[in-house]
C-alpha cells in the first residue's frame, strides 16, 4: 500500500550570488544583508498569501513548505522575485512523507538538471497530502532568564538548543529552523507528540532547559503554523498561572481535569 505524501518542500537558491555580491565592491556587507531581509520579506509574502510558509537557511537559500502551491504559482513567484531583484533564483520542489528526504529529493532534482535559473521537481502528483504536522517549540523562562544573563550569554543558550533540534531531526528524516527570538519550528513527520517529548528530553538533559511545544496538523503550512502557535500561546498563557499544565499540546489534547484552565 502507498504511503502517503505529507509534505510538500520548496528549496529556492539565490544562483550566482557569490559573483553578484563580488560586483558590490568591498563595501557591500551592509548592503548584502539588507537585500537578504528584504528578500526573505518577499518570499514569505509570496508564499503565505498561497498558504505557504518559509524558513531562511543560511540567509542565502531558503525553504518553504509548498502543499496546494502549483508549478505554476511557483513560476509566478519566480517571475515577481526576478522582476525585484538583481540576482536569479532556482526553485527545487519534492514531497515525501519524511521531511529531510524531501529536501534530498529536491536537491537532487536540481543537480540532475544542472542549470542555474530553473524550476526542477521531483513530485509524486498523484500523492495525497494527510496533513502537515509543525511544532512550534520556545524555551520556558526565558524572560525570567533575560534578568540575570547577558544577551550574549542567552545567544549562546539558544544556539546550543539549536543544535540539538537540528542533530534530532536530521537523525529521524525531520527538518528543524531556528525562526527569532529562542523560537524553533520543526517540519515533523506523523508523530510529532513522540518527536516533541523526545525533543524536550534531549534538551532537558543536556542544557537543564525546560521547553514548550505547540502542535498544528493542516493542509497547509501557514494554517499548520497558526495552529501551532495557537497551542503553544495556550501553554505559555496557563503555565503563568498553572505549573502543571503541559509543556506538550496539540488540539487533540484533553484539557479536562486539568486545574487553571480558563477559556
Amino acid at each position: 500500500m502507498r504511503d502517503k505524501i505529507m509534505v510538500q518542500i520548496t528549496i529556492l537558491s539565490n544562483d550566482n550570488y557569490g559573483p553578484w555580491t563580488h560586483s558590490l565592491g568591498n563595501d557591500r556587507e551592509h548592503k548584502v544583508q539588507m537585500y537578504q531581509c528584504s528578500l526573505y520579506e518577499t518570499l514569505q509574502n509570496l508564499f503565505s498569501v498561497r498558504g505557504g510558509l518559509v524558513f531562511s537557511n543560511r540567509f542565502d537559500e531558503f525553504f518553504a513548505i509548498s502543499d496546494g502551491i502549483s508549478y505554476s504559482d511557483h513560476l509566478d513567484i519566480k517571475t515577481k522575485i526576478q522582476t525585484l531583484f538583481p540576482f536569479e533564483i532556482s526553485m527545487a520542489i519534492s514531497n515525501s512523507s519524511l521531511p529531510l528526504m524531501a529536501n534530498k529529493q529536491a536537491h537532487a532534482a536540481k543537480m540532475a538538471v544542472n542549470c542555474p535559473d530553473t524550476i526542477s521537481a521531483a513530485v509524486d502528483a498523484n500523492a495525497k497530502n494527510d496533513g502537515i504536522h509543525l511544532i512550534h517549540l520556545d524555551i520556558e523562562g526565558i524572560t525570567e532568564m533575560k534578568k540575570t544573563t547577558s544577551p550574549y550569554d542567552v545567544t549562546m543558550m539558544v544556539q546550543a538548543t539549536h543544535q540539538i533540534i537540528s542533530h534530532y531531526c536530521y537523525e529521524n528524516m525531520l527538518l528543524g529552523f531556528f525562526v527569532g527570538g529562542d523560537n524553533f519550528v520543526i517540519v515533523s513527520d506523523k508523530n510529532p507528540q513522540i518527536h516533541s517529548k523526545l525533543i524536550a528530553a534531549k534538551i532537558f538533559k543536556h542544557l537543564h532547559i525546560n521547553v514548550n511545544c505547540g502542535i498544528g496538523e493542516e493542509q497547509t503550512g501557514r494554517i499548520a503554523i497558526a495552529m501551532a502557535t495557537k497551542n503553544l500561546d495556550m501553554i505559555r498563557h496557563v503555565r503563568k498561572h498553572n505549573e502543571s499544565f503541559p509543556r506538550i499540546l496539540d488540539s487533540n489534547t484533553s484539557l479536562e481535569g486539568l486545574l487553571g484552565i480558563h477559556a
